[in-house]
C-alpha cells in the first residue's frame, strides 16, 4: 500500500499541486494531509480538475444532457480520482478544528496495521500508542520515520513557502508492507531527497507515562 504524506502548507497551494501529482503518478492508494491549511487542499485539488466545456444548448435533449453532467461533476462523478483517496486532520489553525468540521484525529487501516493520523503529537493519547501500529503526524520541521519497538512514527514534515534555515519544505510517500514500511523524503519541486526504511516484528516495548 502507498501512502501519500503533506502537512503544515499554510498557503503554498503551488508546492502542494505538485505533490499531488506526484501522488497520482505514483498510484497512491491514500493520500494523508496532516493539518496545517486544510483550505489549501481543497484549492490544490480544485485545480487539477479539468476545465469543463459549457456549450451553448442547442435542443432539449442538449441541455438536459448538460444539467445531468453539471450534476456528475458536482457528485465528483468523473472527477480526480485522487480526491476520493484524501484523509485531511484539521489542526489548531484551522477553522475546521474548533467547528468539528473536520476531525482531529483519524484511525486508518494499511496492510493490517492501525494507523493514527494527527497534526500535533500532543493529541496523542496512551490508547492511540498502544493499539497503532503506525502513528502518522505533521507539526514538525521535517520528514521523518522513528520506529520505538513494534511502532514507527511517521511525518512529512512541512510545506511552508518561507521555512527557517535548515528545515527545507517538503512532503513524503510511505510503502507500506506486510514486513515493513519505507519512507520517501521529496523536496518541494518533487526532487527525492531520501529514503529509510523500518522492519516490523521488532520486539520492544514502549512505556507511556
Amino acid at each position: 500500500m502507498r501512502i501519500g504524506l503533506v502537512s503544515d502548507t499554510h498557503g503554498n497551494v503551488g508546492a502542494l499541486g505538485r505533490a499531488l501529482e506526484l501522488f497520482a503518478q505514483a498510484q497512491t492508494d491514500r493520500v494523508f494531509f496532516l493539518g496545517g491549511g486544510c483550505a489549501d487542499l481543497d484549492k490544490a485539488l480544485a485545480r487539477r480538475r479539468p476545465p469543463a466545456a459549457a456549450p451553448v444548448p442547442n435542443t432539449d435533449l442538449e441541455f438536459l444532457g448538460a444539467v445531468r453532467g453539471a450534476l456528475g461533476r458536482e457528485a465528483g462523478l468523473g472527477g480526480d480520482p485522487l480526491t476520493s483517496r484524501v484523509v485531511k486532520i484539521a489542526s489548531r489553525d484551522c477553522p475546521e478544528y474548533a467547528s468539528g468540521a473536520l476531525p482531529r484525529k483519524h484511525l486508518d487501516m494499511a496492510e493490517g496495521f492501525i494507523c493514527c493520523l494527527v497534526h500535533d503529537t500532543a493529541e496523542l493519547t496512551r490508547d492511540d500508542i498502544a493499539n497503532a501500529t503506525l502513528l502518522f503526524h505533521g507539526n514538525s520541521e521535517r520528514a521523518q520515520l522513528l520506529q520505538i519497538g513494534p511502532r514507527c512514527f511517521v511525518t512529512p514534515g512541512h510545506l511552508r513557502d518561507h521555512a527557517p534555515e535548515g528545515s527545507p519544505p517538503g512532503f513524503a510517500l510511505l510503502d507500506v508492507e506486510p514486513g515493513g514500511v519505507e519512507l520517501i523524503a521529496y523536496s518541494a519541486d518533487g526532487a527525492e531527497q531520501w529514503r529509510d526504511q523500518a522492519a516490523f516484528g521488532v520486539r520492544g516495548k514502549v512505556t507511556v507515562r
